[in-house]
Order: structure tokens, then sequence, then C-alpha cells
């Protein structure tokens, strides 16, 4: 009887995993890749022709449907500033200067590869329709197209690991369908019980031998307060 039980069990998770619509595959891929709320700190390196620009250390704190907000560690003169993430809207805060500042989350993140928003928003299940393109024995191709005028790439090609449910590439395309940018992830780890890539590389189209990296480094579960999620408390 208990093997029954196991066979069909074996069968409706089969079933269910194969019945994913391609919006459930990228709401996975999202919750798959942070907590509901949490803190994590990173290591960002960009190359420009293929030697190290610069390299920057952040502290980010993040809380789904609230914000995320973002705290340079180094380099000293990038210290303490700190960058804010609400829905659309994108402030920065820069010691000595008194009110934050306004961003778009379009431009490029400190003068990156990667745009502010690329960086900074957790849930891109919100901002896409997504449709499946292909699915392979091991993965999913997905085609992603934008919901919301704000984002960064209108259109998204990605790649996702039908196991874990993590993606393996994506590349970023322009609203006239030209691609400009690829993203690969890489070097699965577990942080805090939550396996996901530690390793982001995006690299321009346009531009060889300009590409960033994001090595991260933690990334624990834990409560976080509300009132940081504020233009006004930013600088606190």
């Amino acid at each position: 009887m208990k093997r029954i039980f196991l066979i069909i069990s074996i069968i409706f998770i089969s079933k269910t995993i194969f019945c994913l619509s391609a919006q459930d595959i990228v709401k996975y891929v999202d919750a798959n890749l942070t907590f509901v709320e949490g803190e994590m700190s990173a290591t960002i390196i960009d190359f420009k022709n293929n030697k190290e620009n610069k390299r920057m250390s952040v502290d980010i704190k993040f809380k789904r449907g609230r914000g995320t907000l973002m705290e340079f560690t180094s380099p000293a003169r990038e210290k303490n500033k700190k960058i804010l993430m609400i829905n659309d809207n994108m402030w920065m805060f820069v010691p000595g200067i008194s009110r934050p500042i306004r961003m778009s989350a379009k431009d490029s993140f400190m003068g990156t590869s990667f745009s502010n928003r690329d960086l900074m928003d957790f849930d891109i299940h919100n901002d896409y329709s997504a449709i499946i393109l292909e699915q392979q024995e091991n993965e999913y191709k997905l085609e992603l197209i934008s919901s919301n005028k704000n984002v960064t790439y209108p259109k998204i090609i990605m790649w996702v690991d039908k196991k874990s449910l993590l993606p393996k590439k994506q590349e970023l395309y322009t609203i006239s369908d030209n691609l400009i940018k690829t993203i690969d992830f890489s070097e699965t780890k577990y942080f805090n019980g939550k396996l996901r890539p530690s390793v982001m590389v995006i690299k321009d189209i346009l531009t060889q031998g300009n590409m960033t990296k994001v090595l991260i480094n933690t990334m624990t579960e834990k409560q976080i307060k509300e009132e940081l999620f504020s233009p006004q408390n930013i600088e606190r």
C-alpha cells in the first residue's frame, strides 16, 4: 500500500512540474533567487576592454513588496553611499548631501554594464508576460515581454534549469528587438539553505570587452524593519 501511494505521489508531482506555465516558472525563478526578506553582501567587479576597471562591495537589505536598500562598503570613495528602490522609484543618498538624489532605474549602475534595476529589482514576474519557446529534457527556454514601460529591457529570452528552476542565461533586447546584453548565471551554492547561483556575469554585445561580474558572498533570511525603506530615512 505504501509503495502504491509513493508511485501515485511521484506521478502527481511529475505532472504538476510538467504542467507549469511560463508565468509559474518565472515566479519560481524569482522565489528561488532570494528570500521573502533578508540581507546579502556582494562584490561587483567591472571590466572595460577586458581589464578590471573598478571593484565595489555592497550590503543589500530587501523585503518583497516593500523595497530594496543597498549600501556601499568599499572602495573608500563610495563608502556609505546608499541606493533605495521602491517599486519603480529610486533614490541615492550621498554623505554630505542633505537630500536623496532621484535616479532612473534604466541608467547604468555606477558606470557598469548592469542597469540600476538589474541589481535592485528581485521580482521580474510582476513586470513581464512569459511564454515557453522551447522545452528540452533539462531546461526551459522562455520569452518574456514587458508589461511595464519602466523596465530596462522590453524583451528577455531566459533559459531555466528544469530541476532547480534557477536561471542559466538571459538575453536582453531593446524595443527594436536588438540583442544588447547577455547574463550568465553560474557556481550554484547554498546560502542559508537556499540554492542559487553565486555568480552573475553581464556582457555588453555592442562594446566587446565590457562586462560586469557580481559575486554573491552571503545571503541570509531575516526580518527587516519596514521603516528602512523610506527616502526620508535613507540617511540614517
